[in-house]
């Protein structure tokens, strides 16, 4: 009997030791996908912050002005400058 006992101690040992292995090694593959989809985003990000800066730069405003909305930039006999006074 006593070592019945001791064999059960022993099989729910070894059962609790096994389940926190499979736990660990699902919860790093948890991990690791998280990690991915972090990389993922801010590259993402970082590609987005680049096409912010290139489309607001003064040239692709221009450009975009000239050939969407028709128009030009002005000459400078055609500036007039009014005064707030």
């Amino acid at each position: 009997m006593k070592y019945f006992v001791l064999l059960f101690i022993l099989c729910l040992f070894g059962f609790m030791v096994a389940a926190m292995r499979i736990e660990i090694n699902r919860s790093g593959r948890a991990i690791s996908q998280v990690q991915n989809e972090v990389e993922i985003k801010e590259a993402r990000n970082q590609y987005l912050e680049l096409e912010i800066a290139r489309l607001s730069g003064p040239q692709h405003v221009t450009a975009y002005a000239q050939e969407k909305l028709g128009l030009v930039p002005a000459k400078p006999h055609e500036i007039i400058i009014l005064d707030d006074k």
